[in-house]
């Protein structure tokens, strides 16, 4: 007889085996789920007090998967392609980002009208992929950071990503270029971009413990002194050989080990001395091991990453990302840090994520000439099909706002009508 956790099992091990095929990482989408819930809730309520490095977490995967996609695409073409490289990064950060800028511009229009002209330069900065240097040049540090009034202060670390892909993959370009050039075998090409990287990472650590030191306000946004945490990343992904080798019963220990190191950064961290550099090394550690448990075969017994929870969260984490930190500032210029204040941000924030990733994020991603073409021809013929699951995320996302717009009427600030207060919110 076969029972309902048969079939559990059965349909969770056809997930997995799916995802394999499609090389998806559940275990790394649920480390997405950490991270972004780690950052939400650390600015929101100032705990876990070291929630904030779950950026550092997303520099590891970014620097780990943006890699491991050059360097199937140079094994595969004989060198990556630079336009297809950058026009999916276009693709799949820029209508998202760009579409939170424009709606976080007209909302401070409506809430803080006198901030009006600052936000705007922000969100100048923010669209270029400036704005790290933007920040640490107006004099933000990171013990003041997550108390600034500018709703776009969390653009700051989408510039050091996109800062660093822009010079990687040129790298990449020029060593294979070489390497094609003498015939090197694969091994001899992934060692030499692996020194290329490790000096990279040394030169960079080095450079953020100085800046630590000296200046920690500029080491936090500096572009250079945070290239080694995606470096790392790199690194994984030019060691994929050896660690798809990694026997299957140390792949959970690794995972979990990764895991701890993680929930050790939220609980000791408080952004005060020593970071990036020492501390930015805990959660560093902690993602590049999850990251290798799963290279070649994901790690048996790690639920808490793979369940299917855990993973939409991954899914939808650049987006929840994007808007957390717009919902929290400018909800704070009209409301008390009240429950209705928090229930306003949470039910407003993962509504907004959920619009975004669905209906901005997912169709530029996936969006081709032709595909665009075809959509147009079977609207035209009444053809036109949208996925269940769009049609769940729109009305759940419905749902979530018309909850926030709720709690903000039942607040006192909503009732009294009184002047607005300040923004603030916890310090990393």
């Amino acid at each position: 007889m076969v029972t309902r956790v048969d079939q559990w099992r059965e349909a969770s091990a056809r997930r997995r085996r799916r995802a394999e095929r499609a090389n998806h990482r559940l275990d790394v989408q649920g480390l997405r789920a950490v991270a972004v819930l780690g950052v939400f809730a650390h600015f929101l309520t100032g705990w876990p007090r070291g929630g904030f490095v779950g950026i550092d977490i997303f520099f590891v995967i970014a620097g780990f998967f943006v890699t491991e996609s050059l360097l199937r695409t140079a094994a595969d073409t004989g060198s990556p392609s630079l336009r297809t490289f950058y026009v999916g990064r276009v693709r799949r950060i820029l209508p998202a980002a760009t579409a939170v800028l424009i709606l976080t511009v007209a909302a401070t229009a409506l809430v803080m009208p006198d901030d009006l002209r600052d936000v705007g330069v922000d969100a100048l900065f923010a669209f270029f992929f400036v704005a790290n240097w933007h920040f640490a040049a107006s004099g933000v540090d990171a013990a003041s950071a997550a108390e600034s009034a500018s709703p776009l202060l969390h653009y700051w670390p989408l510039a050091v990503e996109e800062q660093f892909f822009i010079v990687w993959p040129v790298l990449i370009l020029g060593i294979t270029a070489i390497a094609v050039r003498k015939a090197w075998t694969d091994e001899r090409w992934r060692a030499h971009l692996a020194v290329a990287v490790g000096v990279v990472v040394i030169a960079s650590l080095a450079w953020a413990a100085v800046q630590t030191a000296s200046s920690p306000s500029w080491a936090y946004f500096d572009t250079f002194a945070r290239v080694w945490e995606l470096g790392v990343g790199a690194l994984l992904a030019l060691a994929v050989g050896t660690l798809s080798r990694i026997p299957d019963p140390i792949r959970p220990i690794l995972s979990w080990t990764g895991l701890t190191l993680i929930g050790a950064a939220f609980v000791l961290v408080d952004g005060g001395s020593g970071f990036p550099v020492p501390w930015a090394l805990l959660p560093v550690a902690g993602a590049a091991l999850v990251i290798a448990a799963g290279v070649g075969r994901q790690p048996e017994l790690q639920g808490f990453l793979r369940n299917r929870v855990s993973t939409y969260l991954g899914d939808i984490s650049f987006a929840l990302y994007l808007v957390h930190w717009p919902v929290i500032v400018l909800l704070a210029a009209v409301m008390d840090h009240s429950v209705f204040y928090y229930a306003s941000v949470v039910t407003l924030a993962f509504g907004l994520a959920l619009a975004v990733h669905h209906f901005v994020e997912n169709p530029a991603r996936d969006a081709t000439v032709q595909g665009l073409r075809q959509a147009r021809e079977d609207r035209r013929h009444g053809l036109h099909h949208t996925e269940l699951s769009t049609k769940i995320a729109g009305v759940a996302a419905l749902i979530l706002i018309t909850f926030s717009v709720i709690s903000y009427a039942m607040s006192p600030e909503a009732i009294d009508d009184p002047a607005p207060i300040a923004p603030t919110a916890p310090s990393p």
